[in-house]
């Protein structure tokens, strides 16, 4: 069936019944998702508004026009202000409801005035479809500076970019009156056009939603799994496939690598002494701290209890040893006088000209940490097969 044929009343009808059908997925997405996952609630809101704008677009000549054209317009308005608040939710942003809020009110004051004063539809349509367009375009740019990477950011892109042209053409035709239907309910072709648009933009604004709020849960699960809850290092596994991984590349370019392994000296005496809800919290700041020191480029994973482990991609064993003793000298200088003084020790290993093995590595710098805790803690050592050791006393 064209366009031109379709009745303006089912059009605003099937964009009422496919609201209704994404409310009710997005009310289950909201129940089950974890609530770290922002915007949920915002759509929601705004599939609300839309379907109840559309109920009351849909009654137009049957119910007063208070409900049928200004609250109708009102929550039209309302719901895709709902969704562009929903995507800043979702990027970790402000909302901006205030500034939204008067937006609002001022467009209801204007579509009651070519309402009640001066009954123009087009002039009411046109600012009204405006707003929207601009709301579609402000939903485009945000989704694409945010997420616009992932496939639901550009697929998300794509569908507020397309409902934005549209409603920018409409606008634009009742503008020039190239476009004069009576009222919402006029069988002018744009406006067919326009509504069949906004029907299935319902579907896609929601599809688009729910791939952006599964994606940000995938990330979520694969972070939990790959990280140590306690410090959000890497797990050992995950640090160890990190590895391997460098490892592979390192024997392809024949470019040097290194590893660290640090182990708290003495930390069963703080757990002992302050308990282990203190002790957790010198393992996180040992994290944080150790964080502050490396590179942007080095990783850190927890290899088990108290011992850590650090990768120095491209990174000679001079340069790790005195990215060691800036840890290890960082580290007994102190930091939160909240948390008892506490001191590391630092085994380096390290390969070069595409030697490296994984196994090695670790071993290498296990034989060199337990060197250190043995010749008296708070220092670097390295395994016999590397330079001779440094001593470092805080």
């Amino acid at each position: 069936m064209a366009v031109s044929e379709l009745d303006p009343r089912s059009l605003i009808f099937v964009a009422g019944l496919l609201g209704l059908l994404c409310l009710a997925i997005l009310f289950m997405m909201r129940r089950s998702f974890p609530p770290t996952i922002g915007g949920l609630v915002y759509w929601s809101r705004g599939l609300f508004g839309m379907v109840i704008a559309s109920a009351l677009f849909g009654m137009t000549g049957v119910i007063p026009e208070i409900f049928c054209v200004v609250l109708a317009n009102a929550m039209l308005v309302a719901g895709i202000m709902s969704f562009y608040a929903g995507f800043r939710h979702f990027a970790g942003l402000p909302t901006r409801a205030r500034m939204m809020g008067a937006v609002l009110a001022l467009v209801t004051c204007y579509v009651a005035w070519f309402t009640y004063v001066d009954n123009n539809y087009p002039a009411r349509a046109m600012l009204v479809t405006l707003t929207d367009t601009v709301l579609f375009y402000a939903c485009t740019l945000l989704v694409a500076r945010t997420t616009g990477n992932t496939i639901a950011g550009r697929f998300t892109c794509m569908v507020f970019a397309a409902i934005g042209t549209i409603s920018l053409v409409r606008a634009g035709m009742l503008m020039t009156a190239l476009d004069t239907p009576s009222d919402v309910l006029g069988a002018t072709f744009t406006q067919r056009a326009y509504l069949a648009a906004m029907a299935f933009s319902v579907l896609a604004i929601t599809l688009g939603a729910m791939m952006l709020a599964n994606e940000r849960l995938r990330m979520a699960l694969e972070f939990i799994a790959s990280h140590d809850q306690l410090t959000d290092a890497f797990a050992r596994t995950a640090f160890i496939e990190l590895l391997t991984k460098e490892v592979a590349r390192t024997r392809r370019n024949g470019r040097p690598i290194a590893l660290l392994m640090f182990d708290l000296d003495n930390f069963k005496a703080i757990n002992d002494q302050y308990g282990h809800v203190t002790g957790d919290r010198v393992i996180i700041d040992f994290v944080q701290r150790t964080r502050e020191m490396l590179r942007n480029v080095d990783s850190i994973g927890r290899y088990g209890g108290e011992e850590f482990v650090a990768l120095l991609p491209e990174t000679t064993v001079d340069e790790a040893r005195a990215i060691a003793e800036r840890v290890c000298i960082g580290i007994a200088a102190g930091g939160s006088a909240e948390l008892p003084a506490y001191t590391v020790s630092v085994g380096v290993a390290g390969a070069s000209n595409g030697s490296a093995e994984v196994n090695s590595l670790l071993s290498k710098a296990d034989e060199a940490l337990y060197r250190a805790k043995a010749n008296g803690r708070n220092r670097v050592e390295f395994s016999e097969e590397e330079i001779r050791p440094v001593l470092m006393h805080g």
